[in-house]
């Protein structure tokens, strides 16, 4: 009842939906197993995180579901709350045990390279959770610290194993 109340108090006020694409664990390689290979972790890291060619991102985008969230959500409450196939489905992957404080990494997300930029590097304080999370990358975020703005429509995570 909440959200809901939120959300209409947010659309009454001019904030539009942002639409974010997420990509399900089993449309990239995600990364299991290159953890202890600390010497080949920088290209590792690059053939991980980019798809190695046109037909790669293709594909991998094809398996993307939508999720339409508020401007000014995070991503963690798109997918608590959020309204819509995709926002459900997307709640199936991120759990968020602490309640969006930032005590534990089971928000985590891989955001796409394209967009790490936009959406910003974590603090500290996100990066020390971020270590503890399966199987982090270069551009791994807590999903309850990334808000979904305007700026960011069109945004693609990847969801990781684990």
């Amino acid at each position: 009842l909440v959200a809901s109340v939120k959300k209409n108090l947010a659309l009454t006020e001019g904030k539009s939906m942002v639409r974010i694409w997420c990509v399900p664990p089993n449309a990239w390689s995600s990364g299991e197993g290159n953890e202890e290979e600390e010497d080949g972790e920088e290209e590792n890291e690059t053939n991980i995180n980019n798809a190695t060619s046109q037909e790669d991102r293709e594909a991998m985008m094809a398996r993307a579901f939508p999720v339409e969230a508020l401007d000014g959500t995070s991503i963690t409450d798109a997918a608590k709350f959020g309204e819509g196939e995709g926002a459900s489905t997307l709640g199936e992957y991120i759990e968020c045990a602490c309640s969006g404080i930032m005590a534990c990494s089971t928000c985590h997300v891989v955001i796409d390279p394209e967009w790490m930029n936009k959406v910003g590097l974590p603090n500290e304080d996100e990066q020390d959770m971020l270590d503890l999370a399966y199987s982090p990358r270069k551009t791994s975020r807590l999903g309850c610290q990334v808000v979904i703005t305007k700026d960011l429509d069109g945004l693609v995570i990847r969801l990781p194993k684990g």
